[in-house]
């Protein structure tokens, strides 16, 4: 069973200038949600136009066409499965974590069915999940250190221990080489497996701790993240192996941070609600207020069509920045480039 609804609008508009004269366009469109408390977390686009998420606490996977604005919501087999993170793989199926179960999930769009797969190891709790250009479905165990492949083809599991004990890692990228980096979010370090020779290789962010979240690699293969305690983004070049930071503007709560296809970087805050975008090309960083209530959103990812898509927790929503229309926007901030020496090995 599952549960179509469809939903309303709610629009933030922004007056634009051209040629033919002014006009407005909406900036931010937000969708509030049938279920207040739902707490939507991961937020992917996927095949079609469809825009998929979790739904944390009423167990659900949801899909939203914002083309007819239909939300279609269909229950998690396991109860209480607390789903965290969501991705889609090359045919389209839908991928997720269930932390509470120690399982990965996947769905189905064609045939709208859900399968589960129970970890190897029961004490596993999976919290960041990535599919694979090769099909191998990778989870990474917050909490025992645990970074897991699923191949769905044979049904098999290859399992690693990574390096460093007590990691707490989190949020999973795969670059053109096939290698897979996340964060060592408790061990301030960011890590690479390369599946191909079965290695990891790990490298300090700092002296100091830093709290890094996210893992991002852009169109040239630098891996991006952002080191949460200093408050500024940092690009880190695997061949040199070297690193360059950019501060931010003064934030709460940073949740998450996606890539585009321009290369920008944006990024949520949870306590100020709003977006904040940083391209790399102009060094520019731009902020946009989510002007509705104490939205407080949780996860971000673009588009193909250059929407910027963001889950919003309080009360329970989803919605986009439409990027087209900002332009080549002016830094709303005075920020200056340190090049460092390198992530410390």
């Amino acid at each position: 069973m599952y549960f179509k609804h469809t939903i309303t609008t709610i629009v933030l508009s922004l007056a634009l200038a051209s040629e033919a004269g002014a006009g407005r366009q909406e900036l931010i469109t937000e969708y509030p949600l049938p279920s207040k408390d739902a707490y939507p977390t991961s937020i992917q686009p996927g095949q079609g136009g469809d825009i998929w998420f979790l739904e944390f606490f009423v167990n659900k996977l949801a899909r939203f066409n914002s083309d007819t604005g239909e939300l279609e919501e269909f229950p998690i087999p396991s109860t209480k499965s607390e789903p965290l993170d969501l991705t889609i793989d090359r045919d389209g199926k839908v991928w997720f974590t269930e932390q509470d179960v120690s399982a990965i999930a996947v769905f189905d769009p064609k045939t709208k069915k859900f399968s589960e797969i129970l970890l190897p190891d029961s004490k596993v709790k999976p919290a960041s999940i990535l599919a694979a250009h090769d099909g191998t479905i990778w989870a990474l165990g917050w909490n025992t250190d645990t970074l897991i492949g699923y191949h769905p083809k044979s049904g098999k599991f290859t399992q690693r221990t990574i390096p460093t004990p007590r990691s707490n890692s989190y949020d999973l990228a795969e670059d053109g080489k096939g290698r897979i980096w996340f964060m060592e979010r408790a061990r301030n370090k960011l890590a690479m497996y390369d599946p191909k020779i079965d290695k990891f290789e790990e490298w300090q962010v700092s002296v100091q701790p830093q709290s890094p979240l996210g893992t991002l690699i852009d169109s040239k293969g630098a891996v991006w993240f952002l080191a949460m305690i200093d408050n500024h983004l940092a690009r880190f070049d695997p061949i040199t192996e070297k690193t360059t930071v950019f501060p931010l503007p003064k934030n709460k709560g940073a949740k998450e941070i996606t890539i585009d296809s321009n290369d920008n970087i944006w990024m949520v805050q949870h306590t100020d609600n709003r977006l904040v975008r940083f391209d790399p090309a102009t060094k520019s960083v731009n902020s946009f207020d989510i002007a509705t209530g104490k939205c407080k959103p949780n996860s971000v990812a673009a588009d193909s069509k250059g929407r910027i898509w963001f889950t919003g927790s309080t009360p329970a929503r989803i919605g986009y920045l439409d990027s087209r229309i900002i332009g080549e926007a002016k830094s709303d901030l005075n920020i200056k480039i340190r090049p460092t020496r390198g992530l410390l090995r």
